[in-house]
């Protein structure tokens, strides 16, 4: 698809291209650098893709849906990223034991809301620049809460499907992903190992 006119703040809803799309993502290509070739919104395309995380680095030649130009582009509401202020946990409740580094991780944010000293403290990585980026492929050990209790994060969901990065089905079709809940001791004898 080649980039249409821009959507403006008083938008004609008949001057916008209403096709959908096929993209093929070019090497080391953005999501970014997508939305602003096609100008559509990063989390639209994200959203019509049933992407988990629009900013997980995306295969070269893997195509992509594009949606329909609309007036307010959305680039914002589907971004995983830190928030200044946040407070972030000691300990993960509920699990998993390990998470899968992915290209783009800091150490700082890496999507399970965990403190840096946390991460530090089972990572058995020393950390000597927070925003720099984290190898990409490795499994790295997190601290586990004791006792357990469910506060599901983005990152413990990814962590339980490893391989989902958007599902396939027709449009409208929620994606199928295994989530922890309801988590609880059955006996009074656990360890629990970090």
């Amino acid at each position: 698809m080649e980039r249409t006119s821009t959507a403006l703040s008083s938008c004609d809803h008949s001057s916008l291209n209403t096709t959908v799309g096929s993209y093929y993502v070019k090497e080391n290509q953005t999501i970014a650098e997508i939305s602003r070739q096609v100008d559509r919104g990063i989390c639209d395309i994200a959203r019509i893709n049933r992407m988990a995380d629009a900013m997980i680095p995306l295969y070269t030649g893997e195509e992509l849906i594009i949606p329909p130009e609309i007036c307010k582009p959305n680039n914002s509401t589907c971004l995983i990223v830190e928030k200044p202020g946040a407070v972030y946990a000691d300990c993960i409740k509920g699990g998993p034991h390990t998470y899968y580094t992915l290209k783009g991780d800091k150490f700082r944010y890496i999507k399970l809301n965990l403190t840096l000293a946390a991460l530090e403290s089972t990572a058995q990585i020393e950390v000597s620049d927070p925003d720099a980026e984290v190898e990409a492929d490795n499994f790295i050990k997190l601290p586990q809460c004791d006792p357990n209790s469910l506060g599901t994060t983005v990152g413990q969901m990814m962590a339980i499907n490893p391989t989902y990065n958007h599902s396939e089905g027709g449009k409208g079709e929620g994606a199928v992903i295994s989530m922890l809940y309801d988590c609880e001791y059955t006996g009074s004898n656990v360890t629990v190992v970090s």
